[in-house]
């Protein structure tokens, strides 16, 4: 599977700075990647305290979702999603794409 080079630095970053950093206690990053259909599903879970308040989209995060606009248009999800009680999960969906599909486009 092709991922974009630098795509979740930003994003771990993120869920480090933002989600674990501020807490006094042990902090949890998971990152897990899956294929669905045709798609690549990227998921980056903090147990930070997620998303309570509207705030201003940072740098990572606005600058992801720009490259992905870029790479595929209209093939592609962003979504941030903030649980029930704490922590945070940005979901990734792209295109599925090999290095030997690549080769062969």
């Amino acid at each position: 599977m092709l991922v974009p080079n630098l795509i979740l630095q930003p994003l771990v970053e993120n869920a480090i700075k933002h989600g674990i950093e501020p807490h006094s206690r042990p902090g949890l990053i998971q990152i897990s990647a899956q294929r669905r259909d045709q798609s690549l599903i990227l998921e980056i879970r903090d147990n930070g305290k997620g998303l309570k308040e509207a705030k201003r989209e940072r740098v990572g995060i606005s600058n992801t979702r720009e490259r992905l606009q870029q790479l595929y248009p209209s093939a592609h999800r962003f979504e941030m999603i903030s649980a029930p009680q704490e922590g945070l999960t940005v979901r990734l969906e792209i295109p599925w794409r090999t290095a030997s599909e690549e080769a062969s486009a």
